[in-house]
């Protein structure tokens, strides 16, 4: 896991927060709600500590149905679930990653120079920029950060239509999927039919067992 905290420390965690939020806010470019959700790297480093934790600790052996890509589809699944008497936890899990693409315009050679370019987007009407102030793009201006190639690309071409230089670079960022978690020792447990159901009606997700806690 070295190597993807090292990836992600690379993107300013700012850049995260703002354009995280600016994302759902903006609505020309509002993520998909087919598509997983992006987290902060703060969050996505507190979880992986907490399942380390979690797997330490072991206080119950369960079974863990997932990922789901939707929090609906979890969430759907899990009253599935419930109705044969099985009572699942649904967890959040950013262990795994997704290509992002940043929108920017590169580095300026000054924080005057890159000042000055701020001022010019404001007089053009440009909304949902961001000034980098450390890291490798210093003093580049982000102009968002996307889950899709066809968004960035909208950005990029509305950007340099009115003179700007940007470009897209492609990023990794931590990707949110759902897991359903209940004991395995418990009396009641899902037939074998409803699983294989479940496994064709959400293409991708499976069965396992992991260490956990269960309220």
């Amino acid at each position: 896991m070295k190597w993807l905290i090292a990836t992600l420390l690379l993107v300013n965690l700012a850049i995260f927060v703002w354009h995280y939020q600016g994302e759902h806010r903006t609505s020309g470019y509002k993520l998909d709600d087919e598509t997983s959700q992006l987290v902060l790297l703060k969050e996505y480093l507190e979880q992986h500590d907490s399942s380390t934790a979690d797997n330490q600790s072991g206080q119950s052996m369960c079974y863990t149905l997932g990922p789901f890509s939707k929090k609906a589809s979890a969430k759907k699944v899990q009253a599935k679930l419930k109705k044969v008497k099985v009572n699942a936890n649904r967890r959040v899990s950013n262990d795994s990653v997704q290509t992002g693409y940043w929108v920017l315009i590169p580095p300026s050679k000054s924080s005057k120079a890159a000042a000055k370019l701020l001022t010019e987007l404001k007089s053009k009407n440009v909304a949902d920029f961001f000034l980098v102030a450390t890291g490798e793009q210093t003093n580049a201006i982000s102009l968002g950060v996307f889950s899709k190639s066809k968004l960035a690309r909208a950005r990029l071409e509305d950007v340099n239509k009115l003179g700007f230089k940007a470009k897209v670079i492609k990023i990794s960022l931590p990707k949110r999927v759902y897991w359903l978690d209940w004991n395995k020792q418990a009396a009641k447990q899902p037939p074998a039919k409803m699983l294989e159901n479940l496994r064709e009606e959400f293409n991708g997700i499976g069965q396992a067992e992991r260490r956990c806690k269960i309220s």
